[in-house]
């Protein structure tokens, strides 16, 4: 049954819709990928060790689990919660969820409180995804201009990435200018990551004010105004009916995933580092890297423990401490900046007179110190000792810098053309939607030619021909993140209306984020540590390409499993 003939102009309300889907979507990828950028600095805060320190990245791991496997269980329970009370409802609430949980994360004093806040930002995310787009779907009855609408507004995804980026950058060199958070001590007032996290309200407001302008499904609300609209079951996403298309569907979406978390996510910081070209700065680091690895493990087995003893003999120690190793800091910022090539006469007088107030403050606290320490002279010994050990960890990073900065800034050069990449590929997919396709056949136009370049890219031009890596990886963008849109534009068509909000969430939660997401541990923990020859980075980079490679050989098997969208079911 052919679709009605509508008008082709849109009207203010279809704008006012496809406003709130371009917010929604941009801010849910900006809202997840704040987590590469901020997660390192607050849990190191948070935990009050030095961000190199091996616990933050055992945190930072066990973080990308749990936030992902509560994305996939709240997730699927936000599916279920569409289809029962609206897309409309469910979409307001998961947008709120996750513009308000990043200001509490931001708030955060403890690991515990910042891992629940994300996870609720992250579960908002994973609601908001399946309620925007089966909202959208039922919003255009028109197939081209739903088809357009989808596609065009879920390219909006990837400008989140570059979004976050660009914040993160102006957040980091204005932070000090900034009014403090209602922070105790002895946390940072003024930490980069806490602001960052802020900016996350952004679309609260937008998205508040435009909801009420517009409508419900009318295809949802009409069935349940009749009492037509039966009741979701996630038992009926298994009848022999919609069996195959649920397991498919899921399976194609933890194949997409698996390769974005499996391969691209990664390569900045686990692949980049071992590129030809940086071969100097990884010879410089490794001797840096190994001395800062011995205070480490000095500071977490011998002081940590007799500080924190300390902390709880001595009251008021714990605020002196922080305020003694905040001093000590600006102090050698000061001094770095004082000794800066290029730092005019002016300025160095300006960090004179800095420094100067800053070692007279010092003295003071070491007056404070000896005070509330005569008693328990242990104490004073833990404290100076921990900020002996922080000093030297300072020296060793302020050493490590200069290479680690060239390190890093490959990374986020092979960053921006893999964002790049998918931007440019969700752009395809949206312009070939407008031809009549089959779908299975669209979805091989990006696997096939996908899963060559991942292999091209990670087991060949990554050593041989490294000055080509940068364009393998924005192929490999372009043919992964296509795929994100396209499930996003084909799920609401394969299941029926009272289905369309749990199916996809099934697909896209169970799928995607519990299963797909987890090849990052595959490639980094257990393929590269131990099957593969080679460098720590050669090892994920290879470990990268076959994992890559083989879910989207696997997807490509699935496509031809893929039910083609029934015009009753489109209804």
């Amino acid at each position: 049954m052919s679709s009605p003939a509508v008008s082709s102009r849109l009207s203010l309300t279809a704008w006012l819709v496809i406003v709130i889907a371009v917010i929604g979507f941009a801010f849910d990828t900006y809202e997840l990928l704040m987590f590469p950028l901020i997660g390192g600095p607050a849990v190191a805060e948070l935990l009050q060790v030095p961000v190199n320190n091996p616990v933050v990245t055992e945190w930072l791991g066990k973080m990308l689990w749990i936030t992902a496997l509560c994305g996939g269980i709240f997730g699927l329970l936000g599916g279920w919660l569409t289809d029962r009370f609206g897309r409309r409802t469910v979409l307001a609430g998961s947008i709120a969820l996750y513009s308000l949980s990043p200001a509490f994360a931001a708030l955060s004093t403890s690991v515990l409180q910042f891992t629940i806040f994300r996870s609720a930002t992250f579960v908002g995310v994973c609601v908001e995804f399946v309620a925007a787009i089966t909202w959208l779907s039922e919003l255009f009855p028109d197939r081209k201009q739903k088809e357009k609408v989808l596609g065009w507004t879920q390219a909006f995804a990837s400008i989140g990435g570059l979004m976050v980026t660009g914040v993160n950058a102006w957040v980091l060199a204005h932070a000090n200018g900034l009014p403090g958070l209602p922070i105790t001590e002895p946390f940072n007032a003024h930490a980069t990551w806490r602001y960052t996290l802020l900016t996350g309200l952004i679309p609260a407001l937008p998205i508040a004010l435009l909801l009420p302008f517009v409508p419900e499904s009318q295809a949802w609300l009409a069935r349940r105004k009749a009492g037509t609209l039966r009741r979701p079951s996630f038992g009926e996403l298994f009848s022999p009916s919609l069996r195959r298309t649920t397991l498919i569907t899921a399976g194609l979406s933890a194949c997409a995933y698996a390769a974005a978390f499996g391969a691209l996510q990664v390569t900045p910081t686990r692949v980049v580092p071992g590129l030809a070209e940086l071969a100097p700065q990884r010879a410089l680091l490794k001797p840096l890297q190994d001395e800062a690895l011995q205070f480490n493990r000095l500071l977490l087995t011998n002081q940590l423990p007799a500080f924190r003893q300390a902390l709880g003999d001595v009251p008021g120690l714990q605020e002196l401490a922080a305020r003694r190793v905040r001093t000590k800091q600006a102090m050698g910022l000061a001094r770095r900046s004082m000794d800066k090539p290029g730092t005019t006469d002016q300025a160095k007088d300006a960090f004179k007179t800095q420094l100067t107030g800053l070692t007279n403050t010092l003295t003071g606290l070491d007056a404070n110190l000896a005070e509330i320490t005569a008693s328990h002279p242990e104490a004073r010994k833990a404290v100076l000792d921990r900020e002996k050990t922080l000093g030297l960890l300072a020296a060793n990073r302020a050493k490590q810098e200069p290479s680690d900065d060239i390190i890093k800034k490959r990374g986020n050069t092979i960053q921006l053309w893999q964002e790049m990449g998918g931007l440019i590929g969700r752009i395809a997919l949206a312009l070939l939607l407008a031809l009549s396709i089959r779908r299975g056949v669209l979805l091989r136009m990006f696997l096939v030619p996908g899963l060559v370049m991942f292999a091209l890219t990670y087991l060949n031009l990554y050593q041989s021909a490294p000055e080509f890596f940068a364009w393998g990886i924005a192929a490999c963008g372009f043919f992964t993140v296509a795929q994100f849109s396209y499930m996003g534009e084909f799920l609401p068509k394969v299941f029926p209306v009272h289905l369309r909000g749990t199916g996809g969430s099934f697909a896209t939660n169970v799928g995607g984020r519990m299963i797909g997401t987890s090849a990052a541990f595959l490639t980094t923990q257990l393929a590269a540590k131990n099957f593969f020859p080679g460098n720590t980075f050669e090892q994920v980079a290879t470990a990268a390409g076959i994992v890559g490679t083989a879910v989207f050989a696997l997807g490509l098997v699935l496509s031809f499993f893929l039910p083609e969208p029934v015009a009753a079911v489109e209804g």
